[in-house]
Protein backbone atom coordinates (compact mmCIF):
# COMPACT_ATOMS: atom_id res chain seq x y z
CA UNK A 1 0.00 0.00 0.00
CA UNK A 2 1.55 3.30 -0.92
CA UNK A 3 1.01 6.08 1.75
CA UNK A 4 2.15 9.42 -0.42
CA UNK A 5 4.37 11.53 1.53
CA UNK A 6 4.76 14.88 -0.52
CA UNK A 7 7.33 17.04 1.96
CA UNK A 8 9.88 13.89 2.77
CA UNK A 9 9.59 13.12 -1.00
CA UNK A 10 10.53 16.42 -2.39
CA UNK A 11 13.55 16.06 0.35
CA UNK A 12 14.70 12.99 -1.80
CA UNK A 13 14.24 14.76 -4.91
CA UNK A 14 15.74 17.54 -3.92
CA UNK A 15 18.63 14.89 -2.32
CA UNK A 16 18.88 13.76 -5.99
CA UNK A 17 19.34 16.21 -7.88
CA UNK A 18 22.40 17.65 -5.97
CA UNK A 19 23.97 14.47 -6.27
CA UNK A 20 22.98 14.31 -10.42
CA UNK A 21 24.39 18.18 -10.02
CA UNK A 22 27.89 17.05 -8.58
CA UNK A 23 28.98 14.40 -11.50
CA UNK A 24 27.34 16.49 -14.28
CA UNK A 25 29.31 18.87 -16.66
CA UNK A 26 26.43 21.09 -17.73
CA UNK A 27 23.26 21.91 -16.18
CA UNK A 28 20.68 23.14 -19.46
CA UNK A 29 17.21 24.55 -18.55
CA UNK A 30 13.80 23.80 -21.27
CA UNK A 31 10.73 24.65 -20.28
CA UNK A 32 9.94 22.64 -17.78
CA UNK A 33 12.69 21.91 -16.03
CA UNK A 34 17.26 21.27 -16.51
CA UNK A 35 18.74 19.43 -19.01
CA UNK A 36 21.76 17.30 -16.67
CA UNK A 37 24.56 16.51 -19.00
CA UNK A 38 27.97 14.63 -18.97
CA UNK A 39 30.03 14.94 -21.76
CA UNK A 40 32.86 12.91 -20.26
CA UNK A 41 30.42 10.05 -20.31
CA UNK A 42 27.96 10.56 -23.21
CA UNK A 43 27.42 6.06 -23.07
CA UNK A 44 25.66 6.97 -19.42
CA UNK A 45 22.04 7.70 -20.32
CA UNK A 46 21.57 8.14 -16.38
CA UNK A 47 24.16 11.04 -16.79
CA UNK A 48 22.42 12.73 -20.00
CA UNK A 49 18.72 13.03 -19.82
CA UNK A 50 15.72 15.53 -19.15
CA UNK A 51 14.53 16.24 -15.76
CA UNK A 52 10.96 17.64 -15.93
CA UNK A 53 10.17 19.23 -12.38
CA UNK A 54 7.58 22.15 -13.24
CA UNK A 55 4.13 20.56 -13.07
CA UNK A 56 1.22 22.90 -13.64
CA UNK A 57 -1.59 23.92 -16.16
CA UNK A 58 1.38 24.80 -18.21
CA UNK A 59 3.49 21.48 -18.47
CA UNK A 60 4.41 19.98 -21.80
CA UNK A 61 2.28 17.75 -23.48
CA UNK A 62 3.62 14.73 -24.94
CA UNK A 63 4.44 15.94 -28.10
CA UNK A 64 6.21 18.73 -26.86
CA UNK A 65 8.31 16.49 -24.48
CA UNK A 66 9.28 14.44 -26.83
CA UNK A 67 10.37 17.45 -29.44
CA UNK A 68 12.47 18.71 -26.37
CA UNK A 69 14.32 15.87 -25.66
CA UNK A 70 15.31 15.68 -29.48
CA UNK A 71 16.29 19.33 -29.31
CA UNK A 72 18.35 19.08 -26.49
CA UNK A 73 19.73 16.02 -26.08
CA UNK A 74 19.85 15.69 -29.79
CA UNK A 75 21.13 18.77 -30.35
CA UNK A 76 24.10 17.57 -27.72
CA UNK A 77 24.95 15.08 -30.43
CA UNK A 78 23.40 12.26 -28.05
CA UNK A 79 21.55 9.37 -29.76
CA UNK A 80 19.47 7.76 -27.03
CA UNK A 81 16.41 10.04 -24.98
CA UNK A 82 15.96 10.13 -21.29
CA UNK A 83 13.16 11.94 -19.65
CA UNK A 84 12.59 11.69 -15.97
CA UNK A 85 9.32 12.71 -14.24
CA UNK A 86 8.66 13.12 -10.67
CA UNK A 87 4.73 13.97 -10.69
CA UNK A 88 3.76 10.62 -10.93
CA UNK A 89 -0.02 11.59 -12.17
CA UNK A 90 1.80 13.50 -14.81
CA UNK A 91 3.96 10.42 -15.80
CA UNK A 92 0.79 8.24 -16.15
CA UNK A 93 -0.73 10.89 -18.00
CA UNK A 94 2.19 11.23 -21.05
CA UNK A 95 2.93 7.46 -20.60
CA UNK A 96 0.94 5.88 -23.47
CA UNK A 97 1.35 8.64 -25.72
CA UNK A 98 5.82 8.42 -25.23
CA UNK A 99 5.39 4.62 -25.27
CA UNK A 100 4.22 5.54 -28.92
CA UNK A 101 7.62 7.76 -29.19
CA UNK A 102 9.63 4.65 -29.29
CA UNK A 103 10.39 5.09 -25.19
CA UNK A 104 10.14 2.40 -22.50
CA UNK A 105 8.58 3.56 -18.90
CA UNK A 106 9.28 2.74 -15.45
CA UNK A 107 7.09 3.66 -12.88
CA UNK A 108 9.59 3.63 -9.82
CA UNK A 109 8.58 4.12 -6.13
CA UNK A 110 10.53 5.71 -3.57
CA UNK A 111 11.12 4.06 -0.44
CA UNK A 112 12.08 5.64 2.84
CA UNK A 113 13.60 3.35 6.00
CA UNK A 114 10.89 4.44 8.65
CA UNK A 115 10.83 1.11 10.46
CA UNK A 116 13.20 -2.10 11.78
CA UNK A 117 13.67 -4.87 9.95
CA UNK A 118 11.45 -8.11 10.11
CA UNK A 119 14.53 -10.10 11.20
CA UNK A 120 18.05 -10.08 10.50
CA UNK A 121 19.79 -11.26 7.91
CA UNK A 122 20.80 -15.22 8.07
CA UNK A 123 23.54 -14.57 5.86
CA UNK A 124 27.28 -13.58 6.95
CA UNK A 125 27.39 -9.77 7.25
CA UNK A 126 28.19 -6.88 4.24
CA UNK A 127 31.46 -5.42 4.44
CA UNK A 128 32.45 -2.10 2.95
CA UNK A 129 34.96 -2.75 0.25
CA UNK A 130 37.14 0.05 -1.79
CA UNK A 131 36.00 0.41 -5.45
CA UNK A 132 39.30 -0.94 -7.00
CA UNK A 133 38.18 -4.23 -5.00
CA UNK A 134 34.59 -4.34 -6.02
CA UNK A 135 35.52 -3.58 -10.00
CA UNK A 136 36.07 -6.74 -11.15
CA UNK A 137 32.82 -8.09 -9.64
CA UNK A 138 31.25 -4.53 -11.06
CA UNK A 139 32.20 -5.19 -14.31
CA UNK A 140 30.51 -9.07 -14.42
CA UNK A 141 27.16 -7.45 -13.30
CA UNK A 142 27.42 -4.62 -15.69
CA UNK A 143 28.84 -7.20 -18.73
CA UNK A 144 25.38 -8.94 -18.32
CA UNK A 145 23.02 -5.81 -19.04
CA UNK A 146 21.08 -6.57 -22.19
CA UNK A 147 22.11 -2.32 -23.24
CA UNK A 148 26.37 -3.46 -22.16
CA UNK A 149 26.86 -4.16 -26.02
CA UNK A 150 30.76 -3.19 -25.97
CA UNK A 151 33.58 -3.70 -23.60
CA UNK A 152 34.27 0.37 -24.14
CA UNK A 153 30.40 0.12 -22.48
CA UNK A 154 31.33 -1.38 -19.62
CA UNK A 155 34.31 0.04 -18.97
CA UNK A 156 32.74 3.83 -18.83
CA UNK A 157 30.12 2.28 -16.41
CA UNK A 158 32.35 1.18 -14.30
CA UNK A 159 34.57 4.57 -14.21
CA UNK A 160 32.10 6.28 -13.63
CA UNK A 161 31.54 5.05 -9.93
CA UNK A 162 34.87 7.24 -9.95
CA UNK A 163 33.10 10.17 -10.37
CA UNK A 164 30.44 9.19 -8.00
CA UNK A 165 33.27 8.60 -5.41
CA UNK A 166 34.83 11.56 -5.76
CA UNK A 167 32.23 14.24 -5.93
CA UNK A 168 29.10 12.14 -4.20
CA UNK A 169 30.94 10.64 -2.13
CA UNK A 170 29.51 7.29 -2.83
CA UNK A 171 30.35 4.42 -0.85
CA UNK A 172 29.95 0.53 -1.99
CA UNK A 173 28.98 -2.66 0.38
CA UNK A 174 29.20 -6.25 -0.73
CA UNK A 175 28.54 -9.62 0.09
CA UNK A 176 30.36 -12.85 -0.25
CA UNK A 177 29.67 -16.72 -1.02
CA UNK A 178 33.19 -18.32 -0.30
CA UNK A 179 35.13 -15.25 -0.50
CA UNK A 180 34.01 -14.34 -3.58
CA UNK A 181 32.05 -11.03 -4.37
CA UNK A 182 28.64 -11.86 -5.32
CA UNK A 183 26.68 -8.87 -4.56
CA UNK A 184 26.95 -5.43 -4.49
CA UNK A 185 24.97 -1.58 -3.79
CA UNK A 186 26.29 1.61 -3.56
CA UNK A 187 25.07 4.56 -0.23
CA UNK A 188 25.35 8.49 -1.41
CA UNK A 189 25.21 10.16 1.95
CA UNK A 190 24.67 14.60 1.77
CA UNK A 191 24.32 15.66 5.30
CA UNK A 192 21.12 14.53 6.99
CA UNK A 193 20.11 12.47 3.92
CA UNK A 194 21.48 9.33 2.51
CA UNK A 195 19.80 7.21 -0.89
CA UNK A 196 20.58 3.34 -1.21
CA UNK A 197 21.12 2.69 -4.96
CA UNK A 198 22.41 -0.04 -7.48
CA UNK A 199 21.31 -2.88 -5.78
CA UNK A 200 22.58 -5.85 -7.85
CA UNK A 201 23.41 -10.32 -6.66
CA UNK A 202 24.70 -11.79 -9.13
CA UNK A 203 22.32 -14.79 -10.70
CA UNK A 204 24.09 -17.51 -9.34
CA UNK A 205 23.96 -16.36 -5.63
CA UNK A 206 20.23 -15.16 -5.88
CA UNK A 207 17.50 -16.54 -2.74
CA UNK A 208 20.51 -16.80 -0.62
CA UNK A 209 19.51 -13.45 1.19
CA UNK A 210 22.51 -11.29 0.06
CA UNK A 211 20.60 -8.45 -1.12
CA UNK A 212 18.92 -8.01 1.99
CA UNK A 213 22.07 -8.48 4.10
CA UNK A 214 23.77 -5.36 1.93
CA UNK A 215 20.39 -3.15 1.99
CA UNK A 216 20.53 -3.53 6.27
CA UNK A 217 24.59 -2.67 6.48
CA UNK A 218 24.31 0.43 4.25
CA UNK A 219 21.23 1.64 5.93
CA UNK A 220 22.72 0.75 9.56
CA UNK A 221 25.88 2.70 7.92
CA UNK A 222 24.30 5.56 6.75
CA UNK A 223 22.46 5.98 10.36
CA UNK A 224 25.56 5.87 12.07
CA UNK A 225 26.80 8.99 10.10
CA UNK A 226 24.04 10.81 11.20
CA UNK A 227 21.35 10.04 8.36
CA UNK A 228 17.88 11.13 9.45
CA UNK A 229 16.49 9.96 5.90
CA UNK A 230 17.42 6.74 4.37
CA UNK A 231 15.63 6.00 1.02
CA UNK A 232 15.80 4.21 -2.24
CA UNK A 233 13.80 3.50 -5.19
CA UNK A 234 12.48 0.10 -6.39
CA UNK A 235 10.76 -0.34 -9.54
CA UNK A 236 6.64 -0.81 -9.06
CA UNK A 237 6.62 -3.99 -10.95
CA UNK A 238 9.52 -5.86 -9.92
CA UNK A 239 10.07 -7.95 -6.32
CA UNK A 240 12.66 -5.86 -4.70
CA UNK A 241 10.24 -3.61 -3.34
CA UNK A 242 8.67 -6.18 -1.24
CA UNK A 243 11.86 -7.15 0.21
CA UNK A 244 12.36 -3.55 1.21
CA UNK A 245 9.55 -3.55 2.90
CA UNK A 246 10.68 -6.62 5.16
CA UNK A 247 13.44 -4.56 5.43
CA UNK A 248 11.81 -1.06 6.87
CA UNK A 249 11.22 1.00 4.24
CA UNK A 250 7.74 2.34 3.15
CA UNK A 251 6.39 4.03 0.02
CA UNK A 252 6.38 7.96 0.24
CA UNK A 253 5.49 8.30 -3.22
CA UNK A 254 6.30 7.83 -7.39
CA UNK A 255 8.74 8.93 -10.22
CA UNK A 256 8.67 7.69 -13.45
CA UNK A 257 11.86 7.25 -15.94
CA UNK A 258 11.65 7.18 -19.61
CA UNK A 259 14.27 5.71 -21.86
CA UNK A 260 14.02 5.68 -25.87
CA UNK A 261 17.53 3.60 -26.64
CA UNK A 262 19.47 4.50 -29.86
CA UNK A 263 17.93 3.50 -32.99
CA UNK A 264 14.12 2.78 -31.87
CA UNK A 265 11.96 4.99 -33.63
CA UNK A 266 8.41 6.24 -33.23
CA UNK A 267 6.18 3.05 -33.06
CA UNK A 268 2.95 3.62 -35.06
Amino acid sequence: METADPDVLARTLAFEREVVASVSTRLVPFAWGTAYLNDGYRERWDSNFLWVDAFSEAVAHSGELVAEADRVLGGAGLTHREIRIDDDAYGRSVAADLARAGYVGDRLVVMALRRPADRTAATDPAEEVDLATLRPSLEIVLRREPWATTEEIVRTLADFRGELQRHAGARFFCARVDGEIAGMCELYARGSIAQIEDVNTLEEFRNRGLARGMVRHAADEALAGGAELVFLHALDDDWPKELYAKLGFDPIGCVWSFVRPPGVSRVS
